[in-house]
């Protein structure tokens, strides 16, 4: 198969990212002075905001935007509004329940009291029912600190959180990469690294031709185009996408060890395509980083 670049049109943040210890607060903050309430009524407007997220997250997975209504930064927003895409995107039935072990104190993180971090220790359980076949059960684990910041007297919004034990300011990162060609615009918005490695993308069918891709068609390969990696899932809305429309969806692979001379390969329309998309992995993660 000849193999050829779609040509990239913007390329925006990397593939992954350290932990910034610079505080981040809400898009919005609350005046520090009103924000002085007693510690134990701070505590309880804390401690219900923590519990509102635990559920918030729940909802999410069932296709809501309750977690992005909570949401205080733009990256959060945006990985609140994936969150719901994915699980949105499964063709049968999903059920989740919420359970918190423990809600620490509320820890001031910056001067003004306007963030805070609260220990929580919490899991989301989900059993997702596909049609004709059998459960698939999974928990996410939500342990550790829970950043919240203060858009107003009593209302607290999520600023970060600990997801499978990375947070997400770090296992999330927006890539903005667009590439495209007659018929085909593709968006890779942006990358999960935890518990899998998942691209987030929105593919549009702007010409006359309705696109299709599988599960076979989306690959990591090597410097020879050797297949290394094949996705674990391809959400489903995105096999088939009609003329004039635009779709979301994600596309999951299990780690690899490095990513050095790895490149992601999307054969959008199949493996007849003369020209398959292919993104080097090295370039936005840089060569010597892992999963």
């Amino acid at each position: 198969m000849m193999r050829r670049r779609i040509a990239l049109i913007t390329a925006v943040c990397t593939l992954a990212v350290a932990c910034s210890a610079q505080v981040d607060g809400p898009a919005s903050p609350a005046d520090a002075a009103e924000l002085r309430a007693a510690p134990t009524m701070l505590q309880a407007q804390v401690r219900g905001a923590a519990l509102r997220f635990v559920e918030a997250y729940r909802a999410t997975l069932l296709g809501g935007d309750d977690l992005e209504a909570m949401a205080a930064t733009p990256l959060m927003r945006r990985f609140a509004y994936w969150l719901a895409v994915q699980d949105g995107a499964f063709p049968g039935e999903i059920t989740a329940t919420s359970s918190v072990g423990a809600v620490g104190p509320a820890i001031s993180v910056d001067a003004g009291g306007q963030v805070v971090d609260v220990e929580i220790a919490a899991q989301v359980d989900i059993v997702a029912q596909p049609p004709g076949g059998d459960p698939v059960e999974r928990s996410i684990p939500l342990a550790g600190p829970l950043r919240l910041g203060a858009e107003a007297p009593g209302t607290w919004r999520v600023i970060d959180f600990v997801r499978f034990g990375r947070p997400v300011s770090s296992a999330f990162v927006p890539l903005d990469l667009v590439y495209e060609r007659p018929g085909l615009r593709i968006t890779l918005d942006s990358f999960g690294s935890v518990p899998s490695w998942t691209f987030f993308v929105r593919i549009a069918a702007t010409g006359a031709r309705t696109l299709t891709v599988t599960e076979a068609d989306v690959t990591l390969v090597d410097a020879d185009g050797d297949v290394i990696g094949e996705a674990v899932e391809v959400s489903v809305p995105l096999l088939e996408v009609p003329p004039g429309r635009r779709i979301d969806g994600a596309l999951s692979f299990e780690p690899l060890a490095e990513v050095r001379g790895v490149s992601l390969r999307i054969d959008i329309s199949g493996t007849d395509d003369p020209a398959p998309l292919e993104i080097p992995l090295a370039p936005l993660a840089g060569s010597d980083t892992g999963p």
